[in-house]
């Protein structure tokens, strides 16, 4: 049996605080990754997709969306099982439950293990039924006897949750041992962004990123089940790219400037994301503030998120005249003759902010 596998897509996420017309752009860039995923599955001639839940959001999704998946889902020559996850719960008013789906679809729709028969081999999918709480699906569970069992749901392996993105919730948590101690050869999950594999399961990651750091090869994964351990090679999907760029701002006297660097620094490209962080010193009386700036760069519909770690420019002549304690120590450093070192510069730079009451640079 040959499978291709994907997860948490995310259809209609919303995007806040891109702007309407980026965030727009993005949700168009999830659909063509999806149709990417099942033009892939046609192209590999795979014995079944599978999809390991968060297919869509359920609090943002439209007819549109069902529509548009059922036509992508119906020109496949063989099933596509889905296991719904957190955030496409099934309910008696979701997408799932109210969508008519072609016949090769088929939709885990109970919180108890189901079978379904696929090139000698049972996938037994399951669905989350509400957005939160979601048990250990697999505790209690044993694979009946029969053909070799391949489980396919969405849920939190304990060991890897610290290792994914902050805020990461533990819905369905499970121990990866749990997999073949229920009786499963094998388990395509869904909910880790992160991708992994192991020779218990595979989590293919959100197959375009949603996120900027959100890191590795993530994609679609082609599992082949063969004799021994199932092998798995990840296919890259996604239309849009996210990535972090880094600017140093110093030398930039006024606010245009100041944009006009960053702007010459990102990238071309309409499905591009660019995460900036501003570095360097920024020279006093440049006026533009983190809002303002944001706004400046998205013009044109850029996705741009901007991080600030400047420092502020210091007025060496001003402070070095101070007629207190911060004069005192700026002179003193000023006739030390490896003023320009790095060390004493930030020494120079800690204690005038120290100073000034502020809590010191770390060195």
């Amino acid at each position: 049996m040959r499978l291709l596998h994907c997860a948490d897509v995310h259809l209609d996420a919303v995007f806040r605080g891109l702007g309407q017309r980026p965030a727009q752009r993005r949700r168009a860039a999830l659909r063509r990754t999806f149709q990417n995923v099942v033009k892939l599955a046609a192209e590999l001639k795979v014995d079944a997709l599978t999809i390991g839940g968060d297919l869509y959001e359920d609090l943002h999704s439209r007819q549109d969306t069902a529509k548009f998946l059922a036509e992508q889902l119906g020109q496949l020559p063989f099933p596509v099982l889905i296991a719904p996850g957190n955030h496409d719960y099934w309910h008696a008013a979701s997408l799932y439950a109210t969508q008519a789906w072609p016949d090769n679809v088929r939709i885990f729709a109970s919180n108890q293990f189901d079978p379904v028969e696929v090139a000698g081999h049972r996938i037994f999918g399951i669905a989350h039924d509400k957005p939160k709480g979601t048990r250990n699906l697999l505790e209690g569970f044993r694979v009946p006897d029969g053909l070799p069992a391949v489980a396919l749901f969405h849920g939190s392996e304990r060991g890897q949750l610290p290792m994914q993105e902050e805020g990461k919730e533990d819905h369905a948590p499970f121990q990866e041992a749990e997999i073949a101690k229920a009786g499963f050869h094998f388990g395509l999950l869904g909910h880790f962004h992160t991708p992994r594999t192991t020779e218990h399961l595979v989590y293919p990651g959100n197959p375009e990123p949603l996120t900027f750091g959100e890191l590795g090869v993530r994609g679609a994964a082609e599992v082949d089940f063969g004799p021994n351990t199932p092998s798995v090679k990840i296919h890259p999907v996604n239309t849009f790219t996210l990535s972090d760029l880094e600017v140093d701002v110093t030398g930039c006297q006024h606010s245009e400037a100041l944009i006009q660097r960053v702007v010459e620094a990102l990238p071309e490209g309409a499905d591009t994301g660019t995460r900036v962080r501003l570095v360097g010193e920024l020279a006093l009386g440049v006026q533009v503030g983190p809002t303002e700036l944001v706004r400046r760069l998205r013009e044109g519909d850029r996705c741009v998120d901007v991080v600030f770690s400047v420092r502020p420019a210091l007025d060496l002549e001003q402070l070095s005249q101070a007629p207190d304690i911060r004069g005192q120590f700026v002179r003193g450093l000023m006739e030390r003759p490896d003023f320009e070192s790095e060390l004493v510069q930030s020494a120079l730079r800690a204690g005038v902010e120290a100073l000034r009451g502020e809590e010191p640079a770390i060195l």
